[in-house]
């Protein structure tokens, strides 16, 4: 990428993925600004830097994975500096949490602790969690000891912590949502990075992401809404967490009038203990509908529950129960790519877990097949580039530990995509676009060059790559652009993720269905 290059360090200052995104956002709109990143110095992201040509041939200082990085490519060097300047004084008007003035004040009015903002605002209710995982469960106990129920979107939380936190929560009266919830709404209000979805009559208890974000915004486009999402954490139907935050969250919807149906949704669960859940949905006496991904095998009939093939699924029978009805959406087009011999396997790059999750189990039949989640008869592998057909959930844990959810900062998955162009054998990839209230206005744009690269080089080599996308959202959440700037690069957007899927298996060469 031509133009001018700047680039700034702060030593030693830790921002969250929410600072980062508005930083760059600021940044960007800066006269004569073609590019902005903002993210921390972890090794992995100045890897991905690299290979987006956007690190610079020498750093002002060797920088530490507890840095921060701005970068700006501008028209010319008075715009760069320009836009630097401006990156400094909006981190200087902003102070990391806990700053303080050598007279031990706050550097300003804001409050630094929870107990300085419950002062503030004494009728609060929840604390949002969002630090480095080695104190997120530290703080979150701190907030349900002050009467709290707290939503819990780091990771890097022990099992063990989780447990302890739940059973805290459940003494208490209270709920935690998560670890890693990066969505919710309750009450109408969006957490995390949630969908503009309007509200109804249909509940929802779910993992805590990409799953729940699906499941509400095919619920919204259907025309049905929702009362209230509850995020649970990846982990919370395992045998060892139990359920507890599900149980819980069901417990409260039985005695909200609003509710009128229910939906269940995991990505991975204990078999007795999904069951458990389903039970006690039942027990509410209104309409269940629950899809469990990670549960093997036939379920067993029960009284009140349907059990739903995909999340799509579960959004039009929820919506069916809850008198919405509504015309099927248009078929979209595909055609198969004239594929290179040497092209046969399928690549996805999924920013969801659950999406991920749910296409794992949709492309179980394919050989060999790998991921970087854990799934029964599936090979683990969490490189960019192997043999064979190969799902990744860059949102997981071992990608995000010390730097910014690719929701935010879409570094690692263009770093992924540029593997995908240099490798001759992917014949169809497969991703999804998450919007929320507060992520990212134009994921598309920042996938554009990657993107391309996938197409030209592609053809290059005498094939194509046939590209397949959900976007995930609404229209009030800019979906309807989104899927046209996608499309603009040769992308086949499907209405929902659960035909994204289909479609990518019937994309890929026929030898390759094995």
């Amino acid at each position: 990428m031509s133009g001018t290059m700047r680039a700034m360090i702060r030593a030693d200052e830790y921002r969250d993925a929410g600072v980062l995104l508005a930083l760059t956002r600021a940044v960007e709109a800066f006269p004569g600004v073609r590019r902005a990143v903002a993210m921390m110095a972890t090794p992995r992201n100045l890897d991905a830097l690299r290979k987006m040509g956007m690190a610079p041939p020498h750093w002002p200082l060797p920088p530490k994975p507890g840095d921060l990085l701005v970068l700006v490519i501008a028209d010319d060097e008075s715009g760069a500096v320009e836009a630097m300047r401006g990156a400094d004084a909006w981190l200087s008007a902003r102070p990391p949490a806990g700053a303080l003035v050598a007279q031990g004040t706050p550097m300003d009015d804001a409050p630094r602790t929870l107990e300085q903002a419950l002062v503030r605002q004494p009728e609060s209710r929840l604390a949002v969690v969002s630090v480095p995982g080695l104190f997120a469960a530290r703080e979150a106990r701190r907030a349900l000891e002050q009467g709290l129920s707290v939503l819990l979107f780091s990771d890097g939380v022990t099992v063990e912590q989780e447990v302890s936190l739940k059973t805290l929560a459940d003494a208490r009266g209270l709920l935690v949502m998560g670890p890693d919830c990066g969505a919710a709404l309750l009450d109408g209000v969006p957490l995390g990075f949630a969908g503009a979805v309007r509200r109804g009559d249909i509940g929802v208890v779910a993992a805590s992401g990409s799953g729940l974000q699906e499941l509400t915004t095919l619920i919204h486009r259907i025309g049905g809404g929702v009362s209230h999402a509850v995020g649970t954490g990846d982990r919370d139907l395992s045998e060892v967490v139990g359920g507890r935050t599900t149980l819980a969250a069901l417990d409260r919807l039985a005695g909200d009038g609003a509710t009128k149906t229910l939906v269940l949704l995991a990505k991975s669960c204990a078999r007795a203990v999904a069951l458990r859940a389903a039970e006690r949905a039942a027990a509410t006496g209104r309409p269940v509908i629950a899809h469990f991904i990670g549960c093997t095998g036939d379920l067993p009939a029960l009284s009140g529950v349907t059990w739903a093939t995909s999340i799509t699924d579960a959004a039009w029978r929820a919506c069916a129960a809850s008198g919405v009805t509504s015309a099927a959406w248009a078929t979209v087009p595909w055609v198969r790519s004239d594929y290179a011999p040497a092209q046969r396997w399928l690549r996805g790059l999924y920013l969801g877990g659950t999406l991920c999750a749910e296409a794992l189990a949709r492309c179980r039949h394919l050989s060999p097949l790998s991921s970087n989640l854990a799934v029964d008869g599936v090979t683990s592998s969490a490189r960019f580039r192997v043999a064979g057909h190969h799902l990744l959930d860059l949102g997981d844990e071992e990608y995000t530990r010390g730097r910014t959810h690719p929701i935010f900062d879409p570094s690692l998955r263009i770093e992924a995509l540029y593997n995908v162009a240099n490798d001759p054998a992917v014949a169809v990839l497969l991703f999804d676009v998450v919007l929320g209230i507060v992520g990212p206005m134009d994921p598309a744009a920042g996938l554009r060059d990657a993107l391309t690269a996938v197409r030209e080089r592609s053809r290059a080599r005498g094939g194509e790559i046939a590209m397949v996308a959900a976007v995930v959202g609404t229209d009030d959440d800019r979906r309807g652009a989104q899927v046209a700037a996608l499309q603009a690069l040769g992308v086949m957007v499907m209405p929902d993720h659960a035909t994204a899927v289909e479609a990518a298996l019937e994309l890929l060469p026929e030898e390759a269905e094995q």
